[in-house]
């Protein structure tokens, strides 16, 4: 059987070296996000989805009109979900869970390593703020450890909020529905107390129940070109973990300069175990690897 002929098999269809740097030079400038040139087959691969998805006549009409400045055309957020890599799972990097309990149980004083606030929570609200939180396991893995905190004290009380770039990541975190395999990597007392059998007949499935989702809170925030004026001082806690690897070192610490205004004094930040912060300026301090406390 003969394979049928089309453009994409004579190289005619083939994703430009000017079309990927167009679109690298785009997507760097809006979001940060760095594709190098070893990144051009996933950047073309991914791209051809949305090509066809759209039914264009080829990838280079694709690139024109995600680029195409008129008013009319919402193609940019998907051409940022696609090129977007959004690798997550529950209780990631979990010793950063540990140390926020300790963190929150330790009255907010500094005991050792871990750095809290002398007069404790009392009756005001712990903000916490997952930045990058992709499909929304980190924040859901912060919604329980909060609230089995909570149950020793009534007293305490919280909010999560979590952002990302990707509007289809957001939905997804918003559905709450996860597969079986993924909440495996829930401790098996949690799973029992916080998930749900999934509607709709989805028997692989499971669902987080109202009273975690209630605490959780899900926008869009562009972490380089957003706006953090109106969070000055208002975080707790801050997770921006395994995002950075993919920007620029200037733009990682712009970002890490913003994220640390949005800290209240004594606040912590936690990144990446592969992204540890070398230049942290004068507001925060290294309490241990990936993690910084803002200074009073």
């Amino acid at each position: 059987m003969t394979a049928k002929p089309g453009p994409y098999r004579d190289g005619s269809d083939q994703l430009s070296v000017a079309d990927r740097r167009r679109i690298a030079d785009f997507v760097t400038r809006e979001t940060g996000i760095q594709l190098p040139e070893s990144k051009h087959q996933l950047v073309e691969v991914r791209l051809r989805k949305r090509q066809r998805a759209l039914g264009l006549p080829s990838i280079k009409h694709y690139v024109n009109y995600a680029l195409d400045n008129s008013a009319q055309n919402n193609e940019r957020g998907h051409l940022f979900d696609a090129l977007t890599t959004n690798k997550t799972q529950f209780y990631r990097e979990a010793n950063h869970f540990t140390l926020l309990r300790q963190y929150v149980e330790q009255g907010m004083q500094s005991v050792d390593d871990v750095i809290t606030h002398s007069d404790g929570y009392g009756d005001s609200e712990l903000a916490v703020w997952s930045a990058g939180c992709s499909t929304g396991q980190e924040a859901y893995t912060l919604a329980f450890e909060l609230m089995e905190l909570q149950q020793g004290n009534s007293d305490f009380h919280f909010s999560i909020a979590a952002s990302d770039i990707s509007s289809r990541c957001l939905e997804h975190a918003a559905r709450a529905t996860y597969k079986h395999q993924e909440a495996e990597q829930i401790p098996l007392a949690l799973r029992k107390k916080y998930l749900l059998r999934s509607k709709g007949g989805e028997v692989d499935r499971v669902r987080m129940a109202p009273e975690v989702t209630r605490h959780v809170r899900f926008f869009n925030f562009n972490l380089l070109r957003g706006n953090y004026s109106a969070w000055t001082a208002h975080y707790d806690v801050i997770f921006c973990r395994n995002v950075m690897i993919y920007f620029s070192h200037e733009d990682r610490a712009k970002i890490v300069a913003k994220l640390a205004s949005c800290l209240k004094p004594g606040g912590l930040l936690f990144v990446g175990h592969s992204e540890s912060i070398v230049d942290v300026g004068k507001s925060l301090s290294r309490l241990q690897p990936a993690v910084y406390r803002k200074r009073q």
